[in-house]
């Protein structure tokens, strides 16, 4: 059986540093955390996408999510994972909410 989403994207969260009440600053902080089901297709046909600031980009690969995933800003850093290895390692250029599914462009 085929699954639509089998792979599952993880997003890099980051906090920055800040001052505290004290006046002490408090070190940010990274991790990936898991946001969705997806599935990953590769560009092979040399698309372009047309970005926010209006400029053309050649994506490397879109991933596809289901229309609850969650939304995803452009310049985030994330990963589509099979298991615990990693298939892609991207930052996003682009993300859409459509009438039955979710994409991001990398």
């Amino acid at each position: 059986m085929v699954k639509q989403y089998p792979y599952t994207l993880w997003v890099l969260q980051t906090t920055e540093s800040y001052q505290n009440g004290n006046g002490d600053w408090v070190e940010g902080t990274s991790e990936w955390v898991n946001v969705s089901k997806c599935r990953d297709e590769s560009n092979s046909q040399g698309q372009t996408i047309n970005l926010v600031d209006g400029s053309s980009y050649r994506f490397e690969s879109l991933i596809q999510l289901p229309k609850k995933a969650p939304k995803v800003e452009a310049g985030t850093r994330v990963e589509v994972r099979d298991g615990s290895e990693v298939r892609l390692s991207a930052t996003v250029k682009r993300f859409s909410k459509d009438q039955l599914h979710s994409r991001i462009w990398v």
